[in-house]
């Protein structure tokens, strides 16, 4: 056990602290990344997901955003106006609902152009021909945004009843799938170098404890 503690110093430590860290923060989604993916036909087609869903290919329709991604600040006056806009959640029809899914800023044209087409097609236009491509994966959504697309549906004419027979939504949120395998990868590269450290330092002391017992007594 001495030896065990004694092999152990602060660059060990480091190596497996960061391991851990990025293996927990990539590990969803580098599993995600491998599953086969779901598209947006299929999610209008009534194939089934869950939480850690693969959802992968051209958004067919878009309703309007819900909610949207902003940050606050207080000017000179101590009024609290928008800084800066990270994003909407945008309603998007499947087979048994609706989810939501989360854009950054540099979509949300695309999404309100989408959006306009979507309701053209509902009004007996054309099918939206505008193409956005999505890689991501399902997760619950959030607490603070469940009211606020509860909100949507009942402004579009659902009852409570039926928003509550939809059960609790889940939201698609957007990846770069590549990133979380080079994150995960990385974290067990770590883990690795911290176990093959501690295996060095550890065998030193052993060798110097059998080197120490065959040395003559004085």
């Amino acid at each position: 056990m001495k030896k065990i503690m004694q092999s152990i110093n602060i660059g060990i430590l480091i190596l497996f602290a960061a391991g851990i860290i990025l293996i927990l923060f990539s590990f969803s989604g580098f599993i995600t990344s491998f599953l086969p993916p779901v598209t947006f036909e299929d999610l209008l087609e009534g194939k089934e997901i869950k939480t850690g869903s693969h959802i992968e290919g051209n958004v067919v329709y878009a309703l309007d955003y819900f909610a949207t991604d902003t940050t606050y600040e207080k000017n000179s006056d101590g009024i609290i106006i928008p800084k800066k806009n990270s994003g909407n959640y945008y309603i998007i029809p499947f087979s048994s609902g609706y989810l939501g899914l989360k854009t950054d800023q540099t979509q949300n044209q695309s999404f309100d152009r989408l959006t306009e087409e979507t309701y053209a097609f509902l009004k007996g236009g054309q099918k939206p021909q505008l193409k956005i491509f999505i890689d991501g994966e399902i997760i619950p959504m959030k607490k603070k945004l469940i009211p606020y697309f509860h909100k949507y549906l009942s402004e579009a004419g659902y009852s409570e009843e039926e928003i509550k027979g939809m059960g609790t939504p889940f939201l698609i949120r957007p990846r770069v799938f590549i990133v979380n395998r080079i994150v995960f990868t990385a974290g067990i590269l770590f883990l690795f170098l911290s176990a093959v450290t501690f295996r060095r330092i550890y065998r030193r002391f052993c060798i110097l404890e059998e080197f120490s017992k065959d040395m003559p007594a004085a």
